[in-house]
């Protein structure tokens, strides 16, 4: 039986592992191989956004809309960029801003 990959940094990394995800720390050189490799044989790929941004774009954007295996780009433990406040973005969509 194949288990889900995470592909991202060391301490992400940690958590996915303690969840049961196979961990990949790629140098740069191998990014990409173990990116192509994961999507090969893997049910799912969950790849921090700053290893995302290191592929080339195409690649990540046909195997995010090709969605098998399904693709999680999420951002990193610590130093990452900031994540969007979802929650005004939804009010101000909905013109309920306060």
């Amino acid at each position: 039986m194949s288990v889900p990959v995470f592909i991202g940094d060391e301490l992400t990394g940690a958590g996915f592992r303690l969840a049961g995800l196979k961990v990949v720390e790629s140098p740069a050189e191998n990014l990409e191989a173990d990116f192509r490799r994961a999507l090969e044989g893997a049910p799912l790929v969950i790849i921090t956004a700053r290893a995302a941004a290191s592929l080339p774009r195409s690649l990540v954007q046909a195997a995010v809309r090709r969605a098998r295996p399904p693709v999680a780009i999420v951002p990193e433990a610590v130093g990452g960029p900031p994540l969007p406040d979802v929650e005004r973005e939804v009010r101000a969509a909905l013109g309920v801003e306060s």
